[in-house]
């Protein structure tokens, strides 16, 4: 109230205004504190410092506020601009410090849009496998992806981090290459080598460095030369002033100040050719120290493709002189008296015999694993082999993981289906197809060969039966049907459809009695189809009185290995065998023999033929039980074997190896 009367409308819609522009002023200034000044810049000592010139009424307070400066800062660096300050004077401050804010709110960015890690889901990989190639917690997968926990299918995208993530491990981040990255350059960015990032990515070359793979990046440092030297260093304490005499030029204000001409006439901009008569100048105050400095010492050949060239074959043991090479094999045995490792070597060897006028020179040295690590790595290591098969059936020692990555010597993993030790050391070879990746391609295979199929499953169901359940993920919701071995025979199946039965049974003669029922059925209702889709284990199951039933039943079987004992190679590789042990092969599942031969002629013969890079070996020719054609699941990983088969009894007494990849 004023006066006893009430404040009029326009009164109080004047107050609010005023107060609305005050607020606005208020935030205007703070914006202009934050941006960046725009101010002259000078460069000093390659260092670059914004120029103000003093104004009437000017503080050194009220402009460290009004720019959003250090006041600190700005008082030590000009010593000589206290109050009152004198007008046309000029003050400096560091211009590098509003850059770094602003640098670093577009890294943090920058961050933001590139450290989120995804990965696109390969047939046969689960969530395990995927963790531990990027070691991740399982669990981690499944709350960026809620849905993994029912499964995961080929080609789904999965989200493994919002932000960079860290293989702890190994010291090492993930990096997904971006459009126009090259080796060189993402190798400076990370403070690493071309070296170092080819060594933890044995899968990376410059012929593949394409946006979109994600490579595994070395610990900072890692690879990095460098040198410490002692070097003049010189550094900007202050700002002085100076008044010109009389017959001062810019040399002798140089030659009185101790100061560069040059710097003089940097940091006094438009004073013009000759400084005025008792006018103030601004003199840089500058100290010269000694100091060590680290320097980095580049590889020369990072600077050319010719040159990645070469450390590419340097890493990966590639020679311009491979005529004279000779190739060191290790047979490392898990069990030297055993038939598995006596049949596999004797088939090895019978394959190192087929090669001997290839003029591939060849050091083939059985090592017995029977020993303590120390031992066995002390032959290694005095053997220094070009590659190492490991013979175990239940896991890889870690002691031979380990030399197998500190030395960059290729270890194969010949029988244990189970170990997934590839997807995490890059220099394990995982020669038979691991279980998870055999069960997803043969359901795969099913699935679409024959889609068209009513699916039933035929006796007491596994729960361990992983193939069972990854046939089962293909299939429509509520399309799964069981029923026993009894009822197969009196089942009424229709002659208008096509039926293939998934067995259960695995012994013999539960096998047998399965067979028996489905060529009874086959009988009664000649003109229905029906199939059976047998277990891995039935390919024993081969022999006369066998392999009979299975034609009558059209019996397929999934499997990583196929003896055909009736072809050309096969009687061929018996021959050779006989000739050098007097016996023929031992009969096994596999036939070890077998795995010894072809895993001779595939890596020697077709590492010869690659140049000993095993990133460009080809597809196995001529192999008696399987084939091979080496694959990564990612560049920092090992290889493995995805080659698998279903082999087809046909009702005509053929036999069909149907490769599946």
């Amino acid at each position: 109230m004023v006066g006893g009367r009430a404040p009029s409308a326009n009164y109080c819609i004047m107050k609010i205004v005023s107060k609305f522009l005050m607020i606005c002023a208020l935030m205007i200034s703070s914006v202009s504190a934050n941006a960046a000044p725009s101010l002259p810049v000078v460069e000093i000592l390659g260092k670059n410092y914004y120029v103000y010139e003093i104004k009437k009424g000017d503080s050194l307070f009220g402009i460290s506020r009004a720019y959003g400066w250090d006041y600190d800062q700005l008082q030590q660096l000009n010593p000589k601009a206290v109050s009152p300050l004198q007008k046309g004077m000029k003050v400096y401050y560091p211009a590098e410090e509003d850059a770094a804010k602003t640098q670093k709110v577009s890294n943090k960015k920058m961050q933001e849009d590139c450290h989120k890690l995804t990965h696109i889901v390969k047939r046969g990989e689960t969530v395990y496998a995927i963790s531990r190639m990027y070691g991740i917690p399982v669990n981690t997968i499944f709350e960026l992806n809620p849905g993994s926990k029912t499964g995961i299918k080929e080609g789904e995208t999965l989200l493994l981090a919002k932000n960079n993530v860290s293989d702890e491990e190994n010291n090492a981040d993930f990096y997904t290459i971006k459009k126009g990255d090259t080796l060189y350059g993402v190798a400076k960015a990370h403070f690493t080598s071309v070296a170092a990032i080819m060594k933890s990515n044995p899968g990376v070359s410059e012929k593949n460095f394409k946006a979109g793979e994600i490579i595994r990046l070395p610990e900072r440092g890692t690879g990095v030369k460098s040198s410490v030297r002692e070097v003049k260093e010189e550094n900007l304490l202050s700002f002085s002033t100076y008044k010109v005499d009389k017959k001062d030029t810019w040399d002798t204000i140089a030659e009185k100040t101790g100061v560069d001409k040059e710097d003089l006439l940097e940091v006094n901009k438009g004073a013009g050719e000759k400084p005025k008569k008792k006018s103030i100048v601004t003199v840089p105050e500058i100290e010269t120290t000694t100091v060590e400095k680290t320097f980095i010492e580049e590889d020369p050949r990072e600077l050319s493709d010719e040159g990645i060239s070469e450390i590419y074959d340097s890493i990966h043991g590639i020679t311009a002189a491979q005529d004279a090479r000779e190739f060191k094999v290790a047979l490392l045995l898990s069990e030297p008296a055993a038939r598995k490792d006596l049949e596999f070597t004797r088939g090895f060897l019978t394959g190192v015999d087929r090669l001997k006028h290839s003029g591939i020179k060849l050091n083939i040295t059985v090592v017995n694993g029977n020993r303590t690590s120390t031992d066995v790595l002390t032959e290694l290591s005095d053997l220094n082999p070009d590659i190492v098969f490991l013979t175990t059936e239940k896991g890889i020692p870690s002691y031979l993981s380990e030399y197998a990555e500190v030395s960059q010597t290729p270890l194969v993993n010949t029988f244990d289906v189970k170990n997934e030790l590839y997807t995490r050391n890059p220099y394990v070879i995982q020669l038979l197809t691991p279980s998870n990746y055999f069960n997803e391609e043969i359901a795969a295979k099913v699935c679409s060969d024959y889609s068209d199929y009513t699916m039933i499953f035929v006796g007491d169901a596994d729960d361990n039966d992983l193939l069972a359940s990854a046939v089962k993920s293909t299939l429509p919701a509520g399309n799964v049907k069981h029923m026993s071995v009894d009822a197969v025979s009196q089942y009424p199946f229709d002659e208008d459809k096509k039926y293939i039965l998934y067995a259960y049974p695995t012994k013999k003669d539960d096998v047998a009695a399965l067979v028996d029922a489905v060529i009874s059925a086959k009988s009664d209702n000649p003109l229905a189809e029906i199939k059976v889709l047998g277990r891995p284990n039935w390919i024993v199951y081969d022999e006369s009185s066998m392999e009979e039933k299975f034609h009558a039943a059209e019996v397929l079987v999934p499997s990583r290995f196929f003896y055909d004992r009736s072809s050309d190679e096969s009687r061929r590789f018996v021959t050779y065998y006989k000739s050098l042990f007097d016996r023929t092969p031992a009969k096994s599942f596999p036939m070890y023999a077998c795995v010894g031969y072809d895993a001779s002629l595939y890596f020697i013969e077709g590492l010869a033929k690659a140049d000993y890079d095993l990133n460009a070996i080809g597809r196995s020719e001529g192999g008696v039980q399987s084939d091979f054609e080496l694959s990564r699941p990612g560049n920092w990983t090992g290889l493995f074997n995805p080659i698998v088969y279903l082999v087809r009894f046909t009702p005509y007494n053929t036999i069909e190896k149907i490769i599946v990849k």
